[in-house]
């Protein structure tokens, strides 16, 4: 009998012990979860900012933007298929800089392998009409942009696999570099909290990653730059909020809130970027098929606007 207790407190032992190695910390939840992210086949999600801006002005011609920044709606319906390169975005926006309000769903497919952009024209006709009037026959089409002829854009072709690599680096070294103290988890809601040498040293990884000319020298003069233009700014929250599903990500929400001055007026910016997750690695499916579609190209576009204008 008591050969049969030992055996069982040590078989106890060694599960607690078991579970306990399984355990993790609130930092390796974070890390893990990004890292899942970063390496996911596909994913819907729905993004969602919010703004709010409070600025001790008394100017009557900027009060109407202001307003118009704190009352717009801005989200996006996110579907990306990160094998075949291909992501769409609905970006829905409505705001309002009285007596014009803007009602505007614009749905946009991106084939990055090939390095085109599709724009629906529909919203487009139906809301700037307004400013320029387009064509009706203009409904119904894709606007093709060409990426690579877009201004800024790099010349060379885009590795995509790289940048993905670069990224996922830039991210498990800055989290690498964090102390546990800056990772808590609230009622499942794992919380990092970011300082202002985070933004410039976050800054600093992402130049020296993506960019392999700039030099020790330059990049450390590049901090130091960030570092004086961020002494002006009182940084009161900058955190990432992330919940999990398991092993994936559930959601993640970015949180600023800073003040600073801006021509001697203090303002106040809130901003929450908000992203739910609705599937990872499932199947999705596209509403956009530019095969099966009448094609304008965006010359053939800007022309219709420039007539628009000139009617």
């Amino acid at each position: 009998m008591f050969k049969k207790i030992i055996m069982s407190v040590m078989l106890l032992a060694a599960l607690l012990l078991a579970a306990c190695s399984e355990s993790q910390s609130d930092k390796e939840v974070v890390k893990d979860g990004y890292q899942s992210l970063m390496e996911a086949d596909s994913f819907d999600a729905t993004f969602d900012l919010d703004v709010n801006v409070d600025a001790d002005v008394q100017d009557p011609f900027i009060e109407p933007y202001i307003q118009m920044i704190n009352d717009m709606e801005l989200s996006m319906d996110m579907v990306a298929d990160n094998e075949k390169q291909i992501q769409e975005t609905v970006v829905h926006f409505e705001g309002t800089l009285s007596p014009m309000t803007i009602s505007m769903d614009l749905p946009m497919y991106q084939n990055l392998k090939e390095e085109k952009m599709y724009i629906q024209t529909d919203s487009l006709v139906e809301n700037l009409g307004m400013f320029m009037p387009l064509p009706e026959d203009a409904k119904g089409k894709l606007i093709e942009v060409d990426m690579a002829d877009v201004e800024g854009m790099e010349e060379e072709e885009m590795d995509i696999d790289e940048l993905t690599e670069q990224v996922q680096s830039i991210v498990n070294d800055f989290i690498d570099e964090k102390s546990e103290d800056d990772f808590t988890e609230e009622d499942g809601t794992y919380i990092v909290t970011f300082t202002k040498d985070d933004l410039a040293n976050l800054v600093g990884k992402i130049a020296s990653e993506v960019d392999d000319t700039i030099t020790d020298e330059e990049l450390q003069e590049g901090i130091d730059e960030i570092n004086t233009a961020l002494e002006d700014i009182d940084l009161n929250k900058f955190e990432i909020h992330m919940t999990m599903d398991g092993d994936q990500v559930k959601s993640q929400k970015f949180v600023l809130d800073v003040g600073f001055e801006a021509e001697g007026n203090a303002v106040q910016l809130e901003l929450t970027a908000d992203t739910v997750y609705n599937s990872i690695n499932e199947d999705v499916e596209f509403t956009i098929n530019p095969e099966d579609s009448e094609i304008m190209p965006m010359e053939e576009f800007e022309q219709l606007m420039m007539g628009g204008m000139e009617y």
